[in-house]
C-alpha cells in the first residue's frame, strides 16, 4: 500500500495541465451550436465557461469526484461527445473528450477515445501521457510505457513523456533507468522543482533518506508551496538529517 500512495505522488503532476480541460456550464446548447458553427470555437468557448467556474471555486471535476454532477456538467460531457461524433479527426476535440471522462471516472470511455487518437497520423504526447496513466493505475507499466516509448519517437523533445516513462520504471523498482530518463527530461526542460521531487522519491524508495529529505528541501526551494515535496519532508522527520530541513522552514 505504501507503494501504491508513492506512486500515485510521482505521477500526479504529470497531469496538472489536464485539469483545465473539465467544464461547467449552463447554457443552450442549441444555441451555442447555432451561434458558433466552428468546432474548435464551440470547443474554446466552453473551455473560457470553465475558467470562469474556476474563478469562482467551481468546477465539474469535483462535482463528478463528489458523485453528485449536476444536470448542467452532464450536458457539457455530452455536448463535447457529440462533438467528437461529428468531427472524429479532431484530435483537439478527441482529447478534451477523454479528459472530461476520465474526470467523471469513466476511464474505460477515456481510454477507448484515446487509443482512438493515438492511432491517427502525427504526435500526440498529452494523449499518450494520460493513456499512460491510466494503464498505470491500471496496474499495466508494459503498455505505459509502450504507449510512451512511441509517442517518444514522434516527439523527442517533449520532457513530461520523459517524467512519465521514468514512473514506469519507478513502479518496476527499476531505479537507475527511472533516474536516466528524469536526466533527459531535465535536459529537455522540465522544471527543477518537479525532478528533484521524483528524484527524492526513487532516494526515499531506496532508504537513502538523508539524499530524499535534500531533495525535497531542494524542490520546495525552487517552489516554496509545493504541498507533497513538503509533506514527504514532514513525513520523514523522525530522521535527524531530514528534522533539521523541516525545522529550517517552520
Amino acid at each position: 500500500m505504501r507503494a501504491l500512495v508513492i506512486s500515485k505522488r510521482f505521477i500526479q503532476p504529470l497531469v496538472a495541465a489536464w485539469a483545465v480541460l473539465t467544464l461547467s456550464a449552463c447554457v443552450s446548447m442549441d444555441a451555442h451550436r447555432e451561434a458558433t458553427p466552428d468546432p474548435n470555437a464551440r470547443l474554446d468557448k466552453m473551455l473560457a465557461l470553465y475558467e470562469q467556474e474556476r474563478e469562482s471555486g467551481s468546477a465539474c471535476a469535483e462535482l463528478w469526484k463528489a458523485y453528485s454532477a449536476t444536470t448542467d456538467c452532464e450536458r457539457i460531457l455530452n455536448e463535447v461527445e457529440r462533438l467528437s461524433v461529428e468531427f472524429p479527426r479532431n484530435a483537439r476535440i478527441l482529447l478534451a473528450s477523454a479528459v472530461m471522462q476520465y474526470e467523471a471516472g469513466r476511464g474505460e470511455n477515456a481510454q477507448l477515445i484515446l487509443d482512438n487518437l493515438l492511432t491517427m497520423p502525427g504526435s500526440h504526447p498529452e494523449a499518450a501521457l494520460l493513456r499512460s496513466k491510466i494503464a498505470m493505475q491500471e496496474g499495466s507499466t508494459t503498455r505505459a510505457r509502450a504507449v510512451l516509448e512511441a509517442q517518444i519517437l514522434l516527439a523527442p523533445d517533449y520532457a513530461e513523456l520523459r517524467e512519465a516513462l521514468a514512473a514506469t520504471y519507478y513502479l518496476e523498482g527499476k531505479y537507475g533507468q527511472a533516474q536516466r530518463a528524469l536526466s533527459i527530461a531535465g535536459r529537455l526542460g522540465a522544471p527543477g522543482w518537479r525532478l528533484s521531487y521524483h528524484q527524492g522519491l526513487i532516494r526515499e524508495a531506496k532508504e537513502d533518506w538523508t539524499a530524499a529529505c535534500g531533495l525535497y528541501a531542494m524542490a520546495l526551494e525552487q517552489r516554496p508551496d509545493f504541498r507533497e515535496a513538503a509533506a514527504r519532508l514532514v513525513g520523514l522527520s523522525h530522521y535527524e538529517d531530514c528534522r533539521r530541513l523541516a525545522d529550517r522552514r517552520r
